[in-house]
């Protein structure tokens, strides 16, 4: 395993520890769950080998004749693929570690909610976002 993840983690670790120990209870609950989510999506992201954009787009676009994965690429992996390429340089974007790459896809589907939501709605396929964020790791607290 990578040291750079190992101590990462232990950081993390710690940082978490101290957050708790002495914040109130309201922060530490919306911390915990933001710091599980982060460290389930890196993880799923490092275990699937998905560490940038072109990664996301194989994953989705390359099988066009499977529906879902057709409208996932073109209802959510390209908004995504907009947002990343509007707010990154190129130089950002071919040099971005798993790190980066697992926020800025966070803040993208933010970004991109409403577009994302409206597309797969005119599709009739608004479930696909959850099985998306499913598939990459991302909780739905939303339910």
């Amino acid at each position: 395993m990578d040291t750079n993840l190992i101590l990462t983690g232990v950081i993390a670790v710690v940082l978490l520890f101290l957050i708790l120990k002495f914040s109130g209870k309201l922060f530490k609950i919306i911390f915990t769950l933001l710091l599980i989510a982060g460290l389930g999506i890196f993880g799923y992201l490092y275990l699937n080998d998905i560490r940038n954009i072109d990664d996301l787009h194989a994953k989705y676009c390359n099988n066009q004749s499977d529906r879902k994965d057709s409208l996932k690429c073109v209802c959510i992996v390209q908004p995504i693929e907009e947002d990343f390429k509007y707010r990154l340089s190129p130089q950002k974007l071919e040099n971005m570690d798993s790190k980066a790459f697992v926020f800025e896809l966070s803040r993208s589907l933010v970004n991109k909610r409403t577009i994302i939501i409206e597309k797969l709605k005119e599709n009739d396929a608004l479930n696909l976002l959850d099985e998306f964020k499913k598939d990459i790791g991302i909780p739905n607290f939303t339910k």
